[in-house]
């Protein structure tokens, strides 16, 4: 849920200086709609994240959380939705989308743009680029995390990896830890690397 809002919102923001003035932080007031994470599907859930969203990864994120300092042991029962285009698993504090659609690249890449156009004079809202993690032919702009939501963002091939660490435990640091450790041991199930092109 926190993710569609997180898109919704970032949709929004991308068309409110559509008026030409020039002054992307001046504007009315915004209406947030809430819609499903990832599409309801016919049949039975599909797409590349149902199939990894299991009790084994469940058991992944857990170790990582509390790696990185989340306090207990989370109640993490995974919640796999989608079809083959948008795919999630809801993991309690951790929320993971995919986007397999056509484009998913370049959606990604207008999004970093847009969000840094809109927030630029707020630091803290900016997207911090992160090495290591997205397609190696993108750089560090392969990855991208936006700090005032802990959300990392990462391309590899054609695909985008959405990664939400959520439930107020973790510092931003730490919630960055722990996204980047949760993206890379979704794509090494999902036999993606930093090379991959499909």
């Amino acid at each position: 849920m926190r993710l569609a809002l997180t898109w919704l919102v970032a949709a929004a923001l991308a068309g409110c200086n559509s008026s030409g003035s020039g002054d992307s932080t001046s504007g009315g007031a915004l209406t947030v709609v809430h819609t499903p994470t990832a599409p309801a599907a016919t049949g039975p859930a599909s797409g590349p994240l149902v199939r990894t969203c299991d009790r084994s990864l469940a058991a992944e994120v857990r170790g990582v959380l509390r790696s990185q300092g989340f306090p207990g042991n989370p109640e993490l029962g995974p919640a796999p939705t989608g079809t083959r285009r948008l795919s999630a698993c809801d993991l309690g504090p951790v929320e993971i989308s995919m986007d397999n659609a056509p484009d998913a690249v370049k959606r990604y890449q207008n999004r970093i743009v847009e969000t840094t156009q809109f927030f630029g004079g707020h630091r803290n809202r900016v997207p911090r680029e992160i090495a290591g993690v997205g397609d190696i032919s993108l750089g560090a702009a392969g990855a991208s995390w936006l700090p005032w939501i802990h959300q990392l963002l990462s391309a590899r091939g054609k695909r985008v990896l959405i990664v939400s660490v959520g439930g107020g435990q973790l510092s931003d640091s730490e919630s960055l830890a722990a996204a980047i450790a949760i993206s890379r041991a979704v794509y090494e199930r999902l036999g993606v690397d930093r090379t991959d092109r499909g």
